[in-house]
């Protein structure tokens, strides 16, 4: 399991971020759709959690101009190096190693044991290297920027399924807010004109609709009769983390950029108030946030 002090190291690199003003979660380069996840550069495989967002703020902070990272061993692979001086950032890795039993269940077959190990391992960003061979898909043409339209075709096909296969109704009648209800399973959106973009409307659409994965007849985040979460409370700032962090997944996904966020002091301070009580709690909301963006894009297979 990890220990109070990974926990505490991952959220401080976060917290960092957040008071120098820097949304780690936002994307602030140019990349083809599904090149804004954080990824490993020799697998293709993305990082999941909080290894998303760790990497994240340290893009952000360290101003990389690409998401792919790998480990010292596959920079040599790639006929490169790490630069030197670099340094590392850890990554999670969990693993359920199963072994049979010598003890024997109900029906006569030996027990499954099942055992699980935690890593942390250390990646660095490919802006870190050099000399590196690099797979096709990590190689982007400056000059052709990423297909806007096909991304925003591809938010509507994703908030479409959702919302045709258990997510809430969407009404655009929501004013100057955009707000979700749980006891109705209604998100409520100003009018698509009142946006300033097509980017920031799909990255509000796509943080109501994450709020929407907590009603009790999906992941259950919202405890009945709970009331509604006060401004700046512990349990709103828990929730507006799953709901951002979500937005996020789901805006890299697609290749936009997540635009929501409001950087006001009160707005991150409520944040920082809650990351520096507790140093689980950006863990617990980007593992809730991929749970919500998992249910969100595994309707895409069922429309």
């Amino acid at each position: 399991m990890a220990t109070q002090r990974q926990y505490e190291a991952i959220t401080q690199v976060i917290i960092e971020a957040l008071e120098r003003g820097v949304n780690p979660w936002s994307k602030p380069w140019n990349a083809p759709a599904g090149n804004a996840m954080p990824h490993n550069a020799v697998t293709g495989k993305k990082y999941r959690g909080l290894n998303t967002f760790n990497l994240w703020a340290i893009g952000a902070m360290g101003g990389y101009s690409t998401q792919a990272w790998l480990s010292f061993k596959q920079a040599q692979q790639l006929g490169g190096s790490v630069k030197k001086g670099q340094k590392g950032t850890f990554v999670q890795f969990w693993k359920v190693e199963t072994e049979e039993l010598t003890e024997l269940d109900d029906k006569g077959k030996p027990k499954i044991g099942r055992q699980f190990i935690f890593r942390m391992y250390n990646v660095f960003n490919v802006d870190q290297c050099e000399g590196l061979k690099l797979p096709k898909r990590e190689l982007l043409n400056d000059d052709e920027p990423a297909d806007t339209f096909e991304a925003i075709e591809a938010a509507e096909a994703i908030a479409g399924a959702y919302i045709s296969n258990g997510g809430p109704t969407v009404d655009h009648n929501g004013g100057d807010r955009a707000f979700y209800v749980p006891a109705r399973h209604e998100v409520h959106m100003p009018k698509q004109s009142q946006f300033d973009g097509t980017e920031e409307y799909y990255s509000t659409l796509f943080h109501e609709l994450t709020h929407s994965t907590g009603h009790k007849g999906l992941l259950g985040r919202f405890a009945e009769g709970s009331g509604p979460a006060h401004f700046g409370s512990e349990r709103y700032s828990k929730e507006e983390l799953v709901a951002e962090f979500g937005n996020a997944f789901l805006c890299a996904e697609i290749g936009i950029e997540n635009k929501t966020i409001d950087n006001s002091a009160a707005y991150i301070q409520s944040w920082l108030t809650v990351l520096k009580a507790d140093a689980r709690l950006a863990l617990s909301a980007a593992s809730k946030a991929q749970k919500a963006a998992d249910l969100i894009l595994s309707k895409l297979n069922l429309s």
